[in-house]
């Protein structure tokens, strides 16, 4: 961890984690700062086999992320003390940066979207993607802040000979939605089917409406958004303009005419 850093909240999240009986790695030691270096120290002990990502168990693969949809929802039932990056020295709490989470999503929006017109969107295309961001920014609406993984994907996901093993990296949880991190794995992964069973088994916990669905789609984009924002002069800018392109696509796919017109 860097020099002013701390792995204290990310061993509470971990304990936490492991009190709901989720397949996490254990904390074996940690130090806040390590007499040698100066620096944080924590050990995690090995979750067992490879992450769907390197290898895929096509057999097995819509058991593994069904459960894995199932320990996703328990990871939102932690509640977090505001929205954003956790207090990484906090031992007793976690706790986000900004109390509201207008605050939070709309930190950056008009700088991310300023940055539009550095890429090739065509003037219609960065208009829609401000109306969708309206949208979302008076649609999603969210009182109170969960724990949340921040970099939920298939590299994250485990198996053990196609037996689902567990989730690791927590390096960059934070406080949000519940429906950011499913909007991070169908932004950024967008495979359809693999979210399906995603879904299928985060619904066995927790409840998904017709409008939380939507918002995911709406979040995805302001995620993909913000990157943009942040990769203008990245060598990889052009994956996240492509990104931002197929979810718009989605969202006009998705969008019902009859009942959500009137949000734009």
């Amino acid at each position: 961890m860097p020099e002013e850093g701390s792995f204290a909240s990310e061993v509470l999240v971990h304990e936490k984690l492991s009190d709901l009986g989720m397949k996490v790695p254990k904390v074996l030691y940690f130090e806040e700062k390590n007499e040698i270096t100066n620096l944080s120290l924590m050990i995690l002990d090995e979750i067992p086999g490879d992450c769907i990502e390197d290898k895929s168990p096509e057999d097995n693969l819509k058991e593994i992320l069904i459960e894995a949809g199932r320990e996703l929802a328990l990871l939102h039932t932690i509640p977090v003390n505001g929205f954003g990056w956790i207090d990484k020295k906090s031992h007793l709490m976690l706790k986000g940066e900004k109390l509201e989470f207008e605050d939070y999503f709309c930190e950056y929006l008009k700088y991310d979207l300023d940055q539009l017109r550095l890429y090739d969107f065509t003037e219609d295309e960065q208009n829609l993607i401000e109306k969708h961001m309206q949208a979302a920014a008076s649609f999603v609406k969210v009182e109170d802040a969960v724990l949340v993984h921040g970099d939920f994907d298939i590299s994250h996901i485990f198996h053990d000979s196609g037996n689902y093993s567990g989730i690791i990296d927590f390096g960059e949880v934070r406080g949000n939605t519940r429906l950011y991190d499913l909007a991070i794995f169908i932004g950024l992964y967008q495979d359809e089917k693999s979210y399906s069973y995603l879904l299928e088994g985060y619904s066995q916990i927790s409840n998904l409406s017709e409008d939380d669905l939507y918002s995911i789609e709406l979040i995805a984009l302001s995620i993909i958004v913000r990157f943009l924002g942040k990769k203008v002069n990245h060598k990889y800018r052009n994956h996240w303009y492509k990104l931002a392109k197929r979810q718009l696509d989605r969202l006009e796919t998705k969008r019902s005419v009859k009942t959500k017109m009137k949000l734009y």
